[in-house]
């Protein structure tokens, strides 16, 4: 238990950078019009990284790792890692947080039908 409350407290104290070259905090990725997803973790959580981003389709994806910039992170709320928020212009739309195991085990499918709903993909 002790473990898991370490963890917590430097995932809720550590500060929120971008790195791998696809997301900077001066790009504004998030407030871009149509879709977007950011998938947010922490180095130290990077082997529970949400692999399944990669298969979602008709929205811009995004990773961001907590390090280096507080401001982003406490106006996300990020809470814990990792986290996935979909955005629609710039607006929050709907959030998945890991659990206390650091890990999210939100199904494919799900993150999938709500891309779908915002971009009208599934009315054909």
């Amino acid at each position: 238990m002790e473990k898991i409350a370490w963890i917590l407290f430097l995932t809720l104290s550590t500060s929120m950078t971008y790195s791998n070259g696809s997301f900077k905090l001066d790009d504004d990725k998030i407030k871009q019009k149509g879709v977007v997803i950011i998938h947010y973790n922490a180095e130290f959580n990077s082997s529970n990284s949400y692999k399944e981003i990669s298969k979602i389709k008709d929205a811009k994806i995004y990773k961001a790792w907590i390090d280096k910039t507080p401001q982003l992170k406490q106006e996300e709320g990020i809470r814990s890692v990792p986290t996935i928020i979909l955005y629609q212009n710039g607006n929050e739309v709907k959030r998945w947080e890991g659990g206390l195991q650091l890990k999210l085990t939100v199904p494919l499918q799900e993150v999938q039908k709500e891309v779908d709903n915002l971009t009208g993909a599934n009315k054909f």
